[in-house]
């Protein structure tokens, strides 16, 4: 059998399952196939006499409207075909929506006979899955999102939720036409990581999970991501995930390592933190031969500042003195209460030299400052501490626990010698 273009027409419509219709804008004609009037649940008979009417009055009437302005629209030359979605009844009672394509054909001998030739094909199934997506999209509270990426390296969203507006402060259509306006809005701090994690995970098919910033309207909010990607067999991924705004946690977070690291009555930070300073500091210092300066102080006779003031007094000393300390060192030291009348100060770049001098000019501040009891008692009080230097060209304090243990030997060596006095590391001998 020879393989007509009429036959491959017929076998392609039957195969899509295609309604055919032809319509002549001059003479008013129609012609429609049979499978035209099964989309319907109808046959060619049940809907004699068949006129462009009978389309009419089976579409919704919004719908109707719509076509007519977008057929209106084709026929001035404004678009390249007349597409569009309609509404129908369907002989059950149910709306169908039907998905409508034509195009104009004209007689190429010149008679005014002008006629509109189509398709109609059921996209119920498509539309209510799609109009499930939206209303799920709306319930979840982040982005739904399709994300391809070509071997080229080309990439873009072929679906977005409407969550993005609320996430970027773009809609849905912006983000489809350019994603690079959605990367363009992550923080200058996170974007690399975040193009690197979708690297990995695209060389490894490994789910893809990232949290990072974004800066919107001068706000910037925590947003996490997860994705699994599946790759095609022409070598383009696609990542089917979720976006989610993570604020709250990672506010949660940050109290939670604050509460972790700081001192609950002065405010200052804890032991915890200063060793973990520490324990940074060597190792950079290793690296990149660095050095810093470390005081260790302790309030001398502090024991008997509670005994004879009540120990809401000695919180009092204690959050005095972590004022003065506060206030007499540089931004970038580090201040701890690593005890309860020991506290501790890491300056970074400091020599033994320079570290003492700020210890000494602590020492005469806190000699000087005068306490009241809640009894009206004036009282004075006074530190002792110790001052080490760590350097990486081969000194004695070659570890934390080395730094550590000589801060304290000189320490003990102000202690030793009358208290209220500063000893430096090359002096505790």
């Amino acid at each position: 059998m020879e393989l007509t273009p009429e036959i491959r027409l017929k076998a392609i419509l039957e195969g899509t399952g295609a309604g055919t219709w032809e319509w002549n804008l001059d003479s008013g004609e129609v012609i429609y196939n049979p499978r035209w009037a099964d989309l319907l649940g109808y046959s060619l008979e049940e809907l004699e006499p068949v006129t462009f009417k009978t389309w009419e009055d089976l579409c919704h009437p919004v719908d109707l409207q719509n076509a007519r302005e977008v057929l209106a629209s084709y026929l001035d030359g404004q678009n390249p075909q007349f597409e569009c979605v309609v509404r129908m009844l369907h002989k059950s009672g149910d709306w169908r929506y039907i998905h409508t394509r034509g195009c104009l054909l004209t007689d190429d001998q010149g008679r005014n006979t002008r006629w509109l030739m189509g398709t109609h094909l059921d996209v119920t199934r498509e539309k209510v899955s799609e109009h499930q997506l939206e209303q799920l999209s709306k319930s979840l509270p982040g982005i739904i999102y399709t994300f391809v990426m070509e071997p080229s390296g080309h990439y873009y969203f072929r679906y977005v939720s409407e969550k993005t507006q609320d996430f970027y402060g773009l809609s849905p259509a912006q983000c489809l036409q350019d994603a690079e306006l959605l990367f363009n809005l992550v923080h200058p701090d996170d974007l690399v990581a975040l193009r690197e994690s979708i690297a990995v995970s695209a060389e490894t098919l490994s789910e893809w999970v990232c949290e990072y910033r974004v800066q919107v309207a001068g706000r910037v909010t925590w947003l996490s991501g997860v994705a699994q990607p599946e790759k095609d067999p022409d070598g383009t991924i696609t990542w089917h995930g979720i976006v989610t705004n993570i604020d709250r946690q990672k506010t949660l977070e940050q109290e939670l390592e604050q509460l972790s690291i700081t001192d609950e009555l002065t405010g200052l930070y804890n032991r915890r933190y200063m060793l973990r300073k520490l324990q940074e500091s060597v190792a950079q210092g290793e690296r990149y031969g660095e050095t810093f300066s470390l005081i260790s102080l302790d309030i001398d006779f502090f024991k008997a500042i509670n005994d004879s003031y009540g120990h809401p007094m000695g919180d009092g000393v204690l959050k005095r003195f972590a004022e003065i300390i506060d206030a007499r060192t540089r931004k970038t030291d580090v201040v701890a209460r690593t005890g309860g009348e020991e506290f501790m100060i890491f300056m970074p770049n400091t020599g033994l030299s320079e570290a003492g001098h700020v210890a000494e000019l602590l020492r005469t501040a806190m000699e000087n400052e005068r306490f009241v009891s809640f009894e009206g008692t004036v009282f004075n009080v006074t530190f002792s501490a110790g001052v080490v230097n760590w350097s990486d060209e081969g000194g004695e304090h070659t570890s934390v626990r080395d730094l550590l243990a000589a801060c304290d030997q000189s320490l003990y060596a102000a202690k030793r010698s009358g208290r209220n006095r500063i000893v430096s590391g090359d002096q505790s001998d």
